[in-house]
């Protein structure tokens, strides 16, 4: 997997632009978790199928908890 080079402005390193590239990694990991989950679930793998479906959930909610520490500061 080729990892996305570290923004910086002016040689220091960008905050946000580190922020922004995880919220698109834990996006596309959610995505592909739910494309395992439904992959399985059409081939009649449901115990699996549902494990995957599950691990995008929780990754989604990861996403809405760092974005809510992000802002505000707390972890709730």
């Amino acid at each position: 997997m080729t990892r996305l080079p570290y923004e910086t402005k002016g040689g220091a390193f960008s905050e946000g632009e580190a922020f922004a590239q995880l919220m698109e990694y834990l996006r596309l990991a959610s995505e592909a978790a739910y494309a395992i989950g439904h992959h399985n679930n059409s081939n009649e793998n449901t115990v699996r199928g549902a494990g995957f479906l599950k691990v995008g959930e929780n990754l989604e909610l990861m996403r809405k908890a760092i974005t809510n520490f992000a802002t505000t500061g707390r972890m709730n």
